[in-house]
């Protein structure tokens, strides 16, 4: 009688602290859909916000908290 470990490859999700900057002017028109467009590229979105605003450069800084999931190789 042979013994063969099982193995599992479950996913992980991963959690990620990021900060971006958006233009003011892309934000104006709707500024959910674009911050959550923007975000999205990077994973899925459980919480952001936008923390400043700087006029004079045309952008806003957003800092956000995103998962991501990894899936092993077998």
């Amino acid at each position: 009688m042979s013994c063969h470990p099982h193995v599992f490859n479950f996913p992980t999700l991963n959690t990620h602290f990021i900060t971006l900057s958006l233009s003011l002017a892309d934000l104006k028109a709707d500024p959910v859909t674009t911050v959550e467009t923007a975000l999205g590229q990077v994973g899925e979105p459980l919480r952001w916000a936008i923390t400043q605003v700087d006029e004079a450069a045309g952008l806003a800084t957003v800092e956000a908290v995103v998962t991501t999931v990894e899936v092993p190789s077998r």
